[in-house]
């Protein structure tokens, strides 16, 4: 039964990518409908506490941006940029990785990427390369911030199998997420021919299609244009975040309750984001109710369904089918660890989302007993989902382009994204999974 249970659920995974959207967690939906109607599996129950970790920080998150916080990012964003144009390949990335890191969401880069082209082409640099490098980096960022979804559900899943702390998880992720994005960067600094000697360039110039704007190279972002209200909510969940880590390193801080237990890292995570929400909210000119229409609240809560259908979908099967799992699947996939980080590797690419992928590939990997540094290592690499052009960020991101550099090849595969993803994902595997053995 093991593998007609496993044909079903990767059929329902493929055919929720395919559909699109919220059918996604739908799938699972029907997962569990027939794993539990037709094959009478036990049920289990869906991942609440991760459910409400990411509730709790896109709140916050989405606070934030209702505040103007994410446009203040932005604009401190450009004026690093432009202070240091020649370097602009090497330092897009990794602003975008530190600006996603700090708002814990990829969405900030959409704001940035304008900016960067802008200044790529006004310095003679081909755009495609500091464009490729920060769309893949953003992405890498998703998966090193302890604000996103994709990592609080990895965090969820690991403090309740009573694997490893969030601590531990963010002195791995962290440094290797940073290092690949510096990685996608690199590789690039050579990439395609220079701007000036681009044959589309040139034709977008002789046509009027592009009109070079004789900018002052020196020119200084004005950031004091933003209300106090905006700089404050970025102070606020700034220290939020901090006291999270805080929390985590130094374990005599955490309250200890009534019963005698300490509070978990879980629980803290939650009323912090809840806590930081309502300061911001406090002190903002908004109503609160602005925080429900602001893209960051609305993809959080969009991954948050997609946790609830897969994950319970998911981890419906892996509680029918735990024998057959812990005796005959887990014997290879220990002998052969490398198998895992492939299959998270290529389940990120399908689904071109890290918490549609986390919600699969960690109670998979927690049930086959697969080691923590084997299991961070696979994990890192599900941001590098740009092996086939089906991500959002990387067909988006060649309109901001308006030299054409950035481009899908003529055999598909062939990206403007491939070379600076596949660089970032072996960097990332092989610094996590080096972290993780000597600090778990």
């Amino acid at each position: 039964m093991f593998w007609i249970e496993l044909v079903i659920l990767l059929l329902l995974i493929a055919w929720g990518v395919r559909k699109g959207g919220v059918f996604l967690t739908l799938a699972g939906g029907i997962g569990a409908f027939i794993f539990t109607f037709i094959f009478k599996a036990p049920i289990s129950d869906p991942p609440l506490t991760v459910l409400r970790i990411i509730l709790c920080v896109v709140i916050a998150g989405g606070a934030m941006q209702a505040a103007g916080g994410i446009d203040y990012l932005v604009a401190l964003a450009e004026k690093i940029l432009r202070k240091h144009p020649k370097s602009i390949t090497i330092l897009a990335p990794i602003v975008s990785w530190v600006f996603v890191f700090c708002c814990g969401t990829g969405h900030i880069l959409w704001s940035l990427l304008p900016i960067i082209n802008e200044i790529a082409i006004e310095n003679g640099i081909r755009p495609e390369r500091p464009i490729a490098a920060s769309v893949v980096s953003s992405q890498n960022a998703v998966c090193g911030t302890p604000l996103a979804a994709a990592t609080a559900a990895l965090v969820g899943f690991l403090e309740e199998a009573g694997s490893v702390d969030m601590v531990k998880v963010l002195l791995v992720v962290i440094p290797a997420t940073l290092l690949g994005s510096l990685a996608s960067g690199l590789v690039m600094l050579k990439k395609g021919k220079e701007l000036a000697d681009d044959p589309e360039f040139q034709r977008r110039i002789a046509d009027g299609t592009l009109v070079l704007k004789n900018k002052p190279k020196d020119e200084i972002v004005d950031t004091s244009k933003y209300s106090k209200q905006s700089k404050l909510s970025v102070v606020v969940f700034l220290v939020a975040m901090v006291a999270i880590v805080l929390l985590g390193v130094v374990k005599s801080l955490r309250p200890v309750l009534s019963n005698g237990s300490a509070m978990g890292m879980t629980d803290i995570i939650q009323i912090v984001m809840l806590m930081a929400a309502a300061v911001i909210c406090i002190f903002m000119d908004k109503k609160p109710d602005a925080i429900l229409d602001s893209p960051v609240f609305r993809s959080g809560v969009f991954a948050a369904v997609i946790v609830l259908g897969l994950c319970w979908m998911v981890n419906i099967f892996i509680g029918s089918q735990s024998e057959f799992l812990t005796s005959v699947v887990a014997q290879f996939t220990n002998k052969y660890p490398w198998v895992f980080i492939i299959a998270c590797y290529l389940v990120g690419n399908i689904t071109t989302s890290q918490g549609s992928t986390t919600a699969i590939v960690i109670p998979l990997g927690l049930a086959l007993g697969i080691s923590t540094p084997v299991l961070l290592a696979g994990w890192v690499v599900i941001g590098s989902h740009f092996l086939i052009p089906a991500a959002s960020e990387s067909l988006a991101a060649i309109a901001f382009d308006t030299a054409g550099t950035t481009k899908i090849g003529k055999y598909v595969f062939n990206t403007s994204y491939l070379l600076p993803s596949v660089a970032m994902a072996v960097v990332d595997c092989v610094v996590a999974f080096a972290l993780a053995s000597v600090i778990i």
